[in-house]
């Protein structure tokens, strides 16, 4: 609850900051003309949007997981920064559209003395609030919040531009510069822009996520016990601050179903406590087969004591171990069974 309220306040604060920053710069555009500083206006007009939506999907992905939404509300978050890194893009064409005319007919910006001091100190806002909404994205595993943030700083970074464009043109009186400012403008936004919609189709494609597929197997190999063997086929995907792993393990084939239980819910428990998110784990168990009896450290074991004595020590997994599919892989002949651990 603490994580969510959190969430919220931290969007409720970019959407006021952009709405504050949207009339200061549009102040400053109507003072001096400049098509520069018209281009910051537009992305305001963008950062207002994004934020208000961003608001929408922090109080979405927060709710529960239920019947029609098993895996949680979270993927809200990654079409959240998809809309952020298309509107950014169509900010950085409107840009482009109005500066470019703006070369053959060319008109002196004023007042830029005044204009200048609002946008520097809009630029430092923006500096502080990204900073903010990246450190709460990154520490509450929020990618919307995190896509805001960097929007944010990508703003700081192009009022920064344009303040020094604004100094040429005052000190050169080449007006050109101006227009010129706004086109570097939008080309600097169509960077992130293009960064934001396809890190959020990767999220929402499912793709692998080797951050998180290491802090399994490295959660996996700190409750190691002996007879737990060769995990494999494993797959995570992450919905919001909800994750979902499915995961094949082999175990001795002649333990009891009550101890095949009993280790079921004790890797479901130690594993997700171990990687410190919240979600469920989908445990497919498997019956061990000779072939593994060389890494075996469970003991005794009658059938293994007539092949090879158990190792010294063995080696630890690796995420490449984990995710590859074992030789005969059967999902039919599977025990399946699930837990699932909410904070």
């Amino acid at each position: 609850m603490q994580n969510e309220n959190t969430l919220r306040q931290a969007a409720r604060i970019a959407l006021f900051t952009s709405f504050g920053l949207l009339v200061i710069k549009f102040t400053a555009f109507f003072m001096t003309d400049s098509k520069a500083i018209l281009s910051d206006a537009i992305e305001s007009i963008i950062n207002v949007v994004t934020a208000g939506f961003l608001v929408i999907s922090i109080a979405i992905s927060s709710r529960p997981a239920d019947q029609s939404h098993p895996y949680g509300h979270g993927k809200i978050e990654a079409f959240s920064a998809g809309l952020e890194g298309g509107l950014i893009i169509l900010a950085a064409i409107m840009i482009g559209l109005e500066a470019v005319p703006a070369f053959f007919t060319q008109q002196p910006p004023r007042n830029l003395g005044p204009g200048i001091f609002l946008i520097i100190s809009a630029g430092l806002v923006n500096l502080l609030v990204g900073l903010y909404l990246l450190h709460s994205g990154k520490k509450l595993k929020s990618e919307a919040l995190r896509a805001d943030g960097h929007h944010l700083l990508t703003d700081f970074y192009t009022s920064a531009g344009i303040v020094i464009g604004l100094f040429l043109v005052h000190l050169t009186g080449i007006i050109w510069l101006d227009p010129f400012m706004a086109c570097l403008v939008a080309v600097h936004l169509l960077i992130p822009g293009i960064s934001l919609v396809r890190s959020a189709t990767r999220n929402l494609m499912n793709e692998a996520d080797q951050e998180l597929l290491a802090r399994i197997v490295s959660g996996l190999n700190a409750i190691r016990k002996p007879g737990w063997l060769y995990p494999h086929k494993l797959r995570a995907l992450r919905s919001g601050q909800y994750h979902h792993v499915d995961l094949h393990i082999s175990l001795p084939h002649y333990w009891t179903l009550d101890q095949v239980h009993e280790v079921e819910q004790e890797i479901t428990d130690l594993l997700l406590e171990a990687i410190g998110e919240e979600g469920d784990v989908m445990l497919h168990v498997d019956p061990c087969e000779p072939d593994y009896c060389p890494s075996c450290e469970t003991a005794p074991c009658e059938a293994r004591d007539t092949i090879s004595p158990p190792p010294a020590s063995v080696e630890p997994w690796t995420v490449e171990q984990v995710t590859a599919a074992r030789p005969g892989d059967n999902a039919d002949s599977c025990t399946t069974t699930s837990r699932t651990r909410r904070r």
